[in-house]
């Protein structure tokens, strides 16, 4: 067969996918202890209402002897939600960051390849621990190693995208097969490995139908997404935001896009060996600025799958020939895709654009990562359809 897509070059497993190969540690690292807890105590803090200047306060951050990745996630972890909470954990949104902040976000940002605000990578994908070390990673056995607020709804709407991310690691490792097959010629392998990528969607889509069990939308609009936002479009920062002490940006408001699911790389994997394709607007722009905030390694396994053949052009390619096998495996991967999308679609207008505004910096009609969400969730799911083989 020709040679496979290697997951494990790119730091991912089919065991758990874009997760990090070893369990976050839940300790407190030894290496400015006193930053990593203030950040884990900011459930009790933010209501206090001074936590710009409980941060302002803390001693030097010290940045030297971080070394190993788990080290720099640690440390982009707690920099991003102190980061966060400075800018969203009071009423009137600043319009700087205090280069005691700034000045080591930046470089721990730097040193990962990522922005200096929070992302995907930070809030999900290295923000987890397991209850039983010898259990799965799945709902009901991970826990949140850090919060805003805190509470069931915060933590729940979180660990669900943990537990679709362990998931996704089987779908990453049959769409390497079935490329490395198409490659080949070998259709009957071709279809074998698109019916395991059909199963492991099915899985991905009934943890996010779980997604109302214990995220309340009123308590999620409220309460867990005011924490997440960006300074890009955003009304409370029409300026950005200034990160004192930073050469590199000399002064000028940065505009950074917010936390968002469209940082996650499973989906536009999916979407690069499935076939599935996105028109050269503005929202194929946004998509491309999105892999800005994913890790590094997660780019390029993307990259490498978006080299590959897709089984859309396989089918396409064969014509009237094409065993309908092989199409019927990929048209169930594509119409899967296009239910989460879909679902994903219904909880935004449900979660977020019918709720009521309560807050500049909080608005209903505008994404966390600064964009026309329901337009380009629409788009999204409507493109997916469209793939579907006739």
């Amino acid at each position: 067969m020709t040679h496979l897509v290697d997951l494990h070059a790119y730091g991912v497993t089919a065991e758990r996918g874009f997760l990090p190969i070893a369990d976050p540690s839940a300790g407190i690292p030894a290496t400015n202890p006193e930053w990593h807890q203030t950040a884990r105590d900011l459930p009790s803090l933010i209501p206090s209402g001074k936590i710009r200047s409980i941060i302002e306060a803390l001693p030097e951050f010290r940045s030297e002897q971080l070394e190993t990745e788990e080290d720099l996630e640690a440390a982009m972890r707690t920099l991003s939600y102190l980061g966060m909470a400075y800018v969203w954990g009071e009423p009137e949104s600043p319009s700087a960051l205090p280069a005691r902040l700034a000045v080591p976000w930046h470089e721990i940002a730097a040193a990962l390849g990522r922005e200096p605000i929070l992302s995907y990578a930070s809030y999900a994908l290295w923000n987890w621990r397991r209850i039983d070390a010898s259990g799965p990673i799945a709902l009901g056995n991970i826990a949140l190693l850090q919060h805003f607020l805190g509470g069931l709804d915060e933590a729940w709407f979180i660990l669900i995208h943990v537990d679709i991310e362990r998931r996704a690691g089987a779908a990453l490792a049959a769409g390497a097969h079935a490329q490395a097959a198409i490659s080949d010629g070998n259709d009957g392998e071709a279809t074998a490995a698109l019916n395991q990528l059909g199963d492991a969607l099915d899985g991905i889509l009934g943890t996010m139908k779980r997604m109302p069990e214990a995220c309340d939308p009123y308590v999620y609009y409220h309460r867990v997404r005011p924490y997440i936002f960006g300074w890009r479009d955003n009304p409370a920062l029409p300026g950005g935001l200034v990160y004192e002490g930073v050469t590199a940006y000399a002064g000028v408001g940065q505009t950074f896009r917010g936390e968002t699911g469209a940082q996650s790389t499973i989906v536009p994997c999916l979407d690069a060996v499935l076939g599935v394709g996105h028109a050269p607007d503005q929202l194929r722009e946004y998509l491309m600025e999105m892999r800005r905030y994913m890790p590094r390694k997660h780019v390029g396994l993307l990259e490498a799958f978006e080299a590959g053949p897709t089984a859309a052009s396989r089918v396409e390619s064969l014509g009237a020939a094409a065993p309908k096998e092989l199409a019927a495996a990929r048209n169930r991967c594509v119409e899967t895709l296009r239910a989460f999308r879909a679902l994903h679609l219904e909880y935004a207008a449900t979660y977020i654009n019918r709720q009521a505004a309560d807050a500049t910096g909080n608005p209903t009609d505008v994404g966390t990562g600064g964009t026309p969400f329901m337009k380009y969730l629409k788009k999204h799911r409507d493109e997916t359809e469209a793939s579907l083989s006739k």
